[in-house]
């Protein structure tokens, strides 16, 4: 457990107002450590550094309704729908494990997703990077150390729809770079979903991180102001979604990518 750990759930959302939120509790600066969860509807999710028409097969996304967005954390590309527990365990600067290094930064949130995914009765372990069932990656991490707070936020497979996953996430993995920026690349591998209810995989976690008893509220009206904004400025804008390879991302890629909704 994490001491005086404070726990934020806001439930099922739209993915610009998880995204923001993650993004929102870092810039704010917490006064103690903090733990976000949130799922949403299905969505793709790319890294800070990565090219959307490189990760995603836009006719899939397309026929599935699933708009893709972009993090400002880096990291592979991933699946997000209302199966996906989305959880952030975010400290302060002053935090003793804030300045941890990669990959032992991760470690913490891997570890008790590992516990959790226990505590459910799936045999999980965790390595340096992820958390697996067998030889099967059930959770995807990332991470931002910024002048304020250092956050790692993971994914968990909890009931999602594997077939849209590998679907949506069938990019061509490369292609010309057309003399703009070298992207970072995913780094796919085999994956499974541990079963049960989000309701429960959020239980266990906190019940890992924060003790059984834990309270989980809000966000304060601070952090709920601060991811507005990021929303507004960021996460409703396509070219943000795009990135750098805004000028060369095809109509069919453009078409899905994230948007006032």
């Amino acid at each position: 457990m994490i001491a005086d750990l404070r726990v934020v759930s806001i439930g099922e959302c739209s993915p610009p107002d998880g995204l923001a939120l993650d993004e929102a509790v870092v810039r704010e600066g917490p006064a103690r450590p903090l733990l976000v969860l949130w799922r949403c509807a299905p969505a793709v999710v790319v890294g800070r550094f990565q090219r959307v028409d490189w990760e995603i097969d836009a006719a899939a996304c397309a026929a599935r309704g699933v708009r893709v967005w972009r993090r400002f954390t880096g990291g592979g590309a991933v699946y997000l729908d209302p199966g996906t527990l989305c959880a952030g365990l975010v400290l302060p600067a002053g935090h003793p494990d804030a300045h941890a290094g990669v990959p032992e930064m991760y470690a913490p949130l891997l570890e008790a997703i590992a516990a959790a995914c226990r505590r459910l009765g799936v045999a999980a372990t965790s390595d340096e990077r992820t958390v697996r069932v067998g030889d099967r990656k059930v959770t995807g991490v990332a991470a931002h150390r910024g002048a304020r707070a250092t956050l790692v936020h993971a994914t968990l497979l909890v009931s999602a729809n594997l077939d849209a996953l590998r679907a949506c996430l069938a990019g061509p993995r490369g292609g010309d770079l057309q003399g703009l920026p070298r992207p970072a690349p995913s780094r796919p591998d085999h994956v499974a979903a541990i079963g049960g209810t989000v309701a429960a995989a959020e239980a266990a976690l906190v019940a890992e991180l924060a003790g059984p008893e834990a309270s989980v509220g809000p966000p304060t009206p601070a952090e709920a102001d601060r991811a507005a904004a990021l929303r507004r400025e960021r996460y409703e804008d396509p070219t943000w979604h795009a990135g750098p390879w805004t000028p060369v991302t095809p109509a069919a890629v453009t078409d899905v990518l994230g948007r006032h909704l």
